[in-house]
Protein backbone atom coordinates (compact mmCIF):
# COMPACT_ATOMS: atom_id res chain seq x y z
CA UNK A 1 0.00 0.00 0.00
CA UNK A 2 1.00 3.47 -1.09
CA UNK A 3 1.56 6.04 1.78
CA UNK A 4 -0.94 8.15 0.20
CA UNK A 5 -3.12 5.40 -0.50
CA UNK A 6 -2.75 4.93 3.33
CA UNK A 7 -3.90 8.33 4.27
CA UNK A 8 -6.73 8.59 1.74
CA UNK A 9 -8.06 5.23 3.77
CA UNK A 10 -7.54 7.40 6.63
CA UNK A 11 -9.85 9.89 5.65
CA UNK A 12 -12.20 7.36 4.33
CA UNK A 13 -12.55 6.19 8.01
CA UNK A 14 -13.02 9.39 9.27
CA UNK A 15 -15.72 9.93 6.53
CA UNK A 16 -17.26 7.00 7.47
CA UNK A 17 -17.35 7.91 10.95
CA UNK A 18 -19.33 10.94 10.42
CA UNK A 19 -21.58 9.36 7.80
CA UNK A 20 -22.68 6.96 11.02
CA UNK A 21 -22.92 9.46 13.67
CA UNK A 22 -25.44 11.27 11.25
CA UNK A 23 -27.89 7.88 11.89
CA UNK A 24 -30.99 7.91 14.12
CA UNK A 25 -29.53 6.03 17.24
CA UNK A 26 -32.45 4.10 17.12
CA UNK A 27 -30.59 2.62 14.12
CA UNK A 28 -27.15 2.22 14.72
CA UNK A 29 -27.02 1.41 18.71
CA UNK A 30 -22.73 1.55 18.59
CA UNK A 31 -21.92 5.22 18.59
CA UNK A 32 -18.14 6.25 17.80
CA UNK A 33 -16.89 9.12 18.98
CA UNK A 34 -13.65 9.40 18.38
CA UNK A 35 -10.83 7.77 15.83
CA UNK A 36 -7.59 7.23 16.57
CA UNK A 37 -4.29 6.29 14.37
CA UNK A 38 -1.19 4.23 15.31
CA UNK A 39 1.51 2.39 14.02
CA UNK A 40 3.48 2.81 10.62
CA UNK A 41 1.54 5.61 9.83
CA UNK A 42 2.43 7.71 12.16
CA UNK A 43 5.92 7.61 10.75
CA UNK A 44 8.52 8.02 9.47
CA UNK A 45 7.19 8.01 5.80
CA UNK A 46 8.17 5.20 3.38
CA UNK A 47 6.90 4.62 -0.03
CA UNK A 48 5.34 1.22 1.22
CA UNK A 49 3.14 -0.42 4.14
CA UNK A 50 1.85 -3.34 4.60
CA UNK A 51 -1.22 -4.30 3.01
CA UNK A 52 -2.48 -6.41 6.06
CA UNK A 53 -1.94 -3.61 8.95
CA UNK A 54 -0.76 -0.16 7.27
CA UNK A 55 -3.47 1.53 8.41
CA UNK A 56 -4.62 0.94 11.83
CA UNK A 57 -7.28 2.67 13.37
CA UNK A 58 -8.83 2.19 17.41
CA UNK A 59 -12.60 4.07 17.29
CA UNK A 60 -13.79 5.12 20.99
CA UNK A 61 -17.11 3.80 21.63
CA UNK A 62 -19.81 4.28 23.77
CA UNK A 63 -19.89 -0.10 24.30
CA UNK A 64 -18.94 -0.45 28.07
CA UNK A 65 -15.28 -1.45 29.26
CA UNK A 66 -16.77 -5.38 29.90
CA UNK A 67 -17.94 -5.56 26.34
CA UNK A 68 -15.05 -4.02 24.41
CA UNK A 69 -12.27 -7.30 25.28
CA UNK A 70 -8.64 -6.53 23.38
CA UNK A 71 -9.33 -7.73 19.79
CA UNK A 72 -13.22 -8.52 20.17
CA UNK A 73 -15.63 -7.21 18.82
CA UNK A 74 -18.66 -5.31 20.88
CA UNK A 75 -22.21 -5.78 20.58
CA UNK A 76 -23.72 -4.41 17.88
CA UNK A 77 -19.89 -3.89 16.28
CA UNK A 78 -21.13 -5.94 13.35
CA UNK A 79 -23.70 -4.14 12.13
CA UNK A 80 -21.48 -1.20 11.92
CA UNK A 81 -19.18 -1.79 10.09
CA UNK A 82 -21.28 -3.37 7.65
CA UNK A 83 -23.25 0.12 7.52
CA UNK A 84 -20.75 1.96 7.41
CA UNK A 85 -18.55 0.16 4.74
CA UNK A 86 -15.31 -0.16 6.61
CA UNK A 87 -16.09 -3.92 6.78
CA UNK A 88 -14.24 -4.31 3.13
CA UNK A 89 -11.64 -1.43 3.73
CA UNK A 90 -7.76 -2.33 3.57
CA UNK A 91 -8.28 -0.79 7.47
CA UNK A 92 -7.73 -2.81 10.78
CA UNK A 93 -9.97 -1.40 13.66
CA UNK A 94 -9.55 -1.88 17.26
CA UNK A 95 -12.85 -1.07 19.10
CA UNK A 96 -12.54 0.82 22.52
CA UNK A 97 -14.66 1.68 25.14
CA UNK A 98 -14.90 5.36 26.57
CA UNK A 99 -15.11 4.11 30.22
CA UNK A 100 -10.91 2.95 29.33
CA UNK A 101 -8.13 4.66 27.43
CA UNK A 102 -7.79 4.04 24.34
CA UNK A 103 -4.10 2.70 24.37
CA UNK A 104 -2.74 -0.57 25.44
CA UNK A 105 -0.37 -3.22 24.59
CA UNK A 106 -1.53 -2.65 20.91
CA UNK A 107 -3.01 0.64 20.19
CA UNK A 108 0.44 2.38 21.03
CA UNK A 109 0.99 6.02 21.59
CA UNK A 110 -1.95 6.83 19.03
CA UNK A 111 -2.87 9.66 17.27
CA UNK A 112 -6.57 11.15 17.49
CA UNK A 113 -7.28 12.35 13.95
CA UNK A 114 -11.14 12.83 14.03
CA UNK A 115 -13.95 13.26 16.62
CA UNK A 116 -17.74 13.47 16.32
CA UNK A 117 -18.04 16.94 18.02
CA UNK A 118 -14.92 18.54 15.48
CA UNK A 119 -14.53 15.98 12.21
CA UNK A 120 -11.13 15.15 10.71
CA UNK A 121 -8.23 17.33 12.33
CA UNK A 122 -6.55 18.43 9.13
CA UNK A 123 -3.49 19.52 10.79
CA UNK A 124 -3.05 15.60 11.80
CA UNK A 125 -3.39 14.94 8.19
CA UNK A 126 -0.62 17.19 6.90
CA UNK A 127 1.90 16.19 9.29
CA UNK A 128 1.15 12.33 8.82
CA UNK A 129 1.56 13.54 4.85
CA UNK A 130 4.90 15.01 5.96
CA UNK A 131 5.91 11.27 7.65
CA UNK A 132 6.03 13.55 10.72
CA UNK A 133 3.60 11.69 13.00
CA UNK A 134 5.96 10.88 15.58
CA UNK A 135 5.88 14.71 17.04
CA UNK A 136 1.80 14.24 17.52
CA UNK A 137 2.34 11.15 19.46
CA UNK A 138 1.84 11.45 23.51
CA UNK A 139 5.12 9.99 25.70
CA UNK A 140 4.80 6.63 26.46
CA UNK A 141 3.85 5.11 29.59
CA UNK A 142 5.66 3.70 32.09
CA UNK A 143 6.58 -0.22 32.63
CA UNK A 144 4.14 0.62 36.47
CA UNK A 145 1.19 1.99 34.31
CA UNK A 146 1.44 -0.46 31.58
CA UNK A 147 1.38 -2.94 33.49
CA UNK A 148 -2.08 -1.42 35.82
CA UNK A 149 -3.69 -1.08 32.33
CA UNK A 150 -2.74 -4.73 30.63
CA UNK A 151 -3.87 -5.82 34.31
CA UNK A 152 -7.46 -4.11 33.58
CA UNK A 153 -7.39 -5.57 30.00
CA UNK A 154 -6.55 -9.02 31.39
CA UNK A 155 -9.60 -9.03 33.66
CA UNK A 156 -12.21 -7.99 30.75
CA UNK A 157 -10.33 -10.48 28.29
CA UNK A 158 -11.00 -13.66 30.95
CA UNK A 159 -14.48 -12.43 30.96
CA UNK A 160 -15.29 -12.05 27.71
CA UNK A 161 -13.61 -15.10 26.97
CA UNK A 162 -15.44 -17.02 29.80
CA UNK A 163 -18.87 -14.83 28.35
CA UNK A 164 -18.15 -16.60 24.51
CA UNK A 165 -17.17 -19.82 25.71
CA UNK A 166 -20.36 -20.38 27.04
CA UNK A 167 -22.21 -19.13 24.62
CA UNK A 168 -20.32 -21.20 22.35
CA UNK A 169 -20.94 -24.58 24.21
CA UNK A 170 -24.77 -23.48 25.04
CA UNK A 171 -25.12 -23.48 21.09
CA UNK A 172 -23.24 -25.78 19.81
CA UNK A 173 -25.88 -28.19 18.35
CA UNK A 174 -28.10 -25.20 17.23
CA UNK A 175 -29.73 -24.96 13.89
CA UNK A 176 -27.38 -22.63 11.78
CA UNK A 177 -23.49 -22.09 10.97
CA UNK A 178 -21.56 -21.80 14.24
CA UNK A 179 -19.10 -19.64 12.41
CA UNK A 180 -19.98 -16.57 13.98
CA UNK A 181 -19.99 -18.16 17.60
CA UNK A 182 -16.58 -19.41 16.44
CA UNK A 183 -14.93 -16.35 15.49
CA UNK A 184 -15.84 -14.94 18.54
CA UNK A 185 -14.68 -17.41 20.80
CA UNK A 186 -10.97 -17.34 18.58
CA UNK A 187 -11.28 -13.37 19.26
CA UNK A 188 -12.01 -13.23 22.81
CA UNK A 189 -8.92 -16.36 23.01
CA UNK A 190 -6.56 -14.75 21.02
CA UNK A 191 -6.95 -11.42 22.13
CA UNK A 192 -6.19 -12.78 26.00
CA UNK A 193 -3.41 -14.50 24.76
CA UNK A 194 -1.44 -11.62 23.46
CA UNK A 195 -2.78 -9.67 26.79
CA UNK A 196 -1.18 -12.52 28.69
CA UNK A 197 2.35 -12.10 26.39
CA UNK A 198 2.12 -8.44 26.86
CA UNK A 199 1.74 -8.76 30.64
CA UNK A 200 4.79 -10.90 30.51
CA UNK A 201 6.65 -8.78 28.96
CA UNK A 202 5.83 -5.94 30.77
CA UNK A 203 6.49 -7.64 34.29
CA UNK A 204 10.29 -8.83 33.33
CA UNK A 205 10.94 -4.64 33.42
CA UNK A 206 9.59 -4.15 36.36
CA UNK A 207 11.85 -3.72 39.54
CA UNK A 208 12.34 -6.68 41.79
Amino acid sequence: MKWTTALKTLEDVADRCAHMQRQPEGIVRLRVAEAWVFGDLLGPRRDDLPEADGVQVALVTNAAEEDSAAGTLPPAAGHWLAASGLETKPVVLWFRSDQAPVWNHVVDRPVRFWTAQDGLDHDVLVQLRGGDGESLRPPAPSPAELHDRLVAERRVGVEALRRTANEYDEKRWSPGSPKKRGDALADAALGLLAVEDALERVRATLPE
